[in-house]
């Protein structure tokens, strides 16, 4: 990417976080960014494509970190699932507004749902690059990995939108459900990783 597009994404990522996808306009990012509408429209087309670019920008900040979390195992499968969870939880606080608009966009299965599938299976691919690490450590038992993978990011994911799903109807952001939401995955974890786990190694 480009500067003047990360240019850009970072005014448009100020624009989404605070009024959401739907309540910004091209117009406005082009005003924040001191140019011409036209302009703008070179680069990015339509509103869609630069939303895309925004999520990826985030998502990539945050596989990075889990990437650098991963690499750090070192036979605490739990632990580091409770960092990777700490870490989502300081995003989705940072860009509360944008989660809710991404929940939306799963329920339509309109606009931008193509990448938020595209932004599973890759958090998929972190998932399981840990949990073979634990199965490989001896602390961890799975047939299927891969598929272990996929319903863990699924459980995670529709308790994030389960306990949001009233934001996400009233329209009325409240950042405190983060807290909560947490708080039911790391529930969550410990009902699944419950005497499954070798801790003798």
């Amino acid at each position: 990417m480009d500067s003047k597009k990360e240019q850009i994404v970072r005014a448009a990522l100020k624009r989404f976080a605070h009024f959401g996808f739907q309540k910004t306009t091209m117009n406005e990012i082009a005003v924040d960014l001191n140019i011409t509408k036209a302009n703008l429209y070179y680069y990015y087309p339509d509103k869609n494509a630069l939303i895309i670019d925004v999520l990826e920008c985030i998502a990539g900040s945050i596989s990075a970190k889990e990437e650098e979390l991963v690499d750090g195992y070192d036979g605490d499968l739990l632990k580091v699932i409770n960092e990777m969870l700490d870490l989502r939880a300081e995003y989705m606080k940072e860009y509360y507004v944008l989660h809710l608009n991404e929940s939306m966009e799963w329920v339509k299965g309109e606009g931008v749902a193509n990448i938020l599938v595209e932004l599973l299976l890759k958090d998929i691919a972190v998932v399981n690059k840990l949990f073979t690490k634990a199965v490989e450590y001896g602390e961890l038992q799975l047939a299927n990995i891969q598929q272990a993978a996929a319903s863990f990011c699924e459980i995670v994911r529709g308790l994030g939108l389960i306990r949001s799903i009233t934001d996400i109807i009233s329209g009325m952001p409240n950042p405190t459900k983060v807290d909560e939401i947490l708080v039911s995955q790391k529930a969550a974890v410990s009902l699944i990783f419950s005497n499954k786990l070798n801790i003798t190694q």
